[in-house]
């Protein structure tokens, strides 16, 4: 029974990610933020170039299937959860969901990367993600110990070392590093003993021979990730075999070979004889099979590409290139309004018109069409029945239908919601951003367009 405890505290849960909280007694964040706005920034904050790597990652390969989100209930009454481990990937999908949340404390390049990449998740966005849920903090603080502290003896996951990650690289693309085949060559022609190859630290081979002056001292070149002969191949095999058991032997540390002239005077230390006759290399270097991927081609071409300037968020809500068609002339006077406001200047006062906008306009659309909805009804409910006879009329996408059906959810953290659009009228403590107003717009478009198209 001892080896059912952890899964006894535990349980497997697939959670909505509206669902799921940043915690903010993380480890990663050197202040505790207000919230979850001010969580998802600092993570952004800090770790900055790391987290759009992960973002794109996950975009292109899913979240990883064999390390589940660490959580726990906020309280016995909600429904949503902490975060407790995986608070980079939640805070990542957070920001491809709604990218405005990090605009104003990211540089341009991070920003425009987050859009971009917001593009593609909204073509195959990820709404819930398996969670293992534990009922208290000191539960789950067990396994979170164990993943960051190291190997702990055994206990803990056991780093590979360069020779276990050069022969993974091996059989996932068919290549190895330029050190590897040195030292797989040496062992082969018999120069070296299994023993001193696995004594040697492969990244010290690795290092030295990144200097072209080295390569020159022992007789080798490095054509496409191959290692190549350029000498007489006794005399390679003898100068790489010198070198390889002094290394092996551990005359010096990887700090003394950092520097370029510092791997210089290493190597002429060893050899006090100029360096071998440079004779036509081989075209089969080592016998390494040359490093390719399975039905790609080379391009030796270089591409060069434009960068353009990041966009500035624009100065009026409704943008120019967008027309409407409104028949009732209260309405077209509020929609005309709203293209004119400066939202920059007039945040609360562009805010609350929208609010209004869309709710008369939703009211309007179930006049026309007979939806039979009243006064009675929340705002929430009538945009999705609207939404709901716009999808069934062919007017609106599945993916234009996402937006309205977020925005009508209670709980949706990321943009603006109708509860957050009651805010602007009724909390007086409550203040708009102008991103996320424009952000609301940009994800409702579709929506009002429809309305007014039908």
């Amino acid at each position: 029974m001892a080896g059912l405890k952890g899964w006894l505290m535990a349980k497997q849960l697939d959670i909505n990610i509206t669902n799921l909280l940043i915690d903010t007694k993380n480890p990663r964040l050197d202040n505790t933020p207000e919230g979850q706005a001010d969580a998802i920034r600092a993570i952004a904050v800090s770790q900055g170039k790391k987290l759009r790597v992960l973002a794109q990652h996950i975009i292109s390969n899913g979240l990883n299937p064999i390390e589940n989100i660490l959580v726990i209930p906020e309280n016995r009454s909600s429904d949503r959860y902490i975060v407790l481990e995986g608070n980079r990937r939640i805070a990542a999908l957070k920001i491809l969901d709604n990218p405005e949340i990090i605009h104003d404390v990211v540089d341009n390049a991070t920003y425009s990367s987050f859009r971009k990449l917001s593009k593609l998740f909204r073509d195959d966005p990820i709404y819930s993600v398996t969670c293992t849920v534990f009922d208290t903090r000191a539960e789950a603080n067990l396994w979170i110990e164990l993943k960051h502290t190291g190997e702990n003896n055994g206990a803990g996951t056991v780093q590979w070392g360069a020779s276990e990650v050069e022969k993974f690289k091996l059989e996932m693309h068919g290549q190895t590093s330029p050190a590897l085949q040195i030292l797989d060559m040496l062992l082969n022609k018999k120069c070296i003993s299994l023993a001193t190859k696995q004594q040697l630290p492969i990244t010290n081979l690795q290092r030295l021979i990144q200097t072209p002056y080295v390569r020159k001292m022992l007789g080798i070149t490095i054509e496409g990730g191959r290692v190549v002969p350029a000498t007489d191949t006794e005399e390679m095999l003898k100068r790489l075999k010198v070198v390889v058991e002094a290394l092996a032997r551990g005359d010096i540390k990887v700090s003394d070979l950092y520097l370029a002239e510092d791997r210089i005077s290493y190597i002429n230390s060893i050899f006090n004889s100029p360096p071998p006759p440079i004779t036509k290399p081989s075209s089969h270097g080592l016998g390494v099979p040359e490093p390719t991927t399975p039905g790609a081609k080379q391009d030796t071409t270089k591409k060069h590409r434009s960068i353009k300037p990041l966009q500035k968020l624009r100065k009026t809500l409704i943008p120019a290139k967008t027309r409407l068609e409104i028949g009732n002339e209260r309405i077209n006077q509020i929609y005309h309004e709203l293209r004119k406001l400066n939202v920059e200047n007039f945040t609360n006062s562009v805010s609350i018109t929208f609010r209004v906008f869309l709710e008369l306009s939703v009211d309007d659309y179930s006049d026309r069409n007979g939806l039979g909805l009243s006064e009675r009804d929340s705002l929430s409910h009538k945009m999705l029945k609207v939404a709901e006879d716009l999808k069934a009329r062919g007017k609106l996408s599945d993916s234009q239908l996402k937006p309205v059906r977020r925005a009508a959810q209670k709980d949706y953290f990321l943009g603006t919601t109708v509860s957050t659009m009651h805010q602007y009228v009724h909390n007086r403590y409550f203040f708009p951003s102008t991103s996320d107003v424009l952000a609301a717009w940009d994800n409702l478009e579709p929506f009002f367009i429809a309305i007014w198209e039908s």
